[in-house]
């Protein structure tokens, strides 16, 4: 698996990373420049699955710990399942849940 930072985007103070197998891209990452979801991941669907979101995921967070921010936090629907497993895995720690809406934080440092 080859992780590939892409390039640095200034409209959305974001930076992509590709995902690849066998010089086949399969997913790509964002980190933002923000407090809130400073992850966003998207991987293929034929690959989905198979742990490549957790991998990518992994790979960004240590990309985040190289900052000097203290923790993030993520806030997503409690119906996207896989990303709840996936934060849950790299360390999340629940701190909000309603009907709709489930946070977490992870530590950086």
């Amino acid at each position: 698996m080859e992780l590939l930072k892409l390039k640095i985007s200034d409209k959305q103070n974001s930076v992509k990373y590709l995902l690849k197998k066998d010089s086949i891209t399969i997913g790509c990452g964002y980190v933002f420049n923000r407090e809130i979801n400073p992850i966003e991941i998207y991987i293929d669907e034929k690959n989905q699955s198979n742990g490549y979101g957790k991998l990518l995921f992994n790979d960004l967070i240590k990309v985040l710990k190289k900052g000097k921010t203290p923790g993030a936090i993520f806030e997503l629907p409690q119906t996207n399942f896989k990303m709840v497993n996936i934060i849950s895995q790299a360390g999340g720690v629940q701190i909000f849940q309603n009907k709709d809406t489930i946070k977490f934080i992870i530590k950086l440092c």
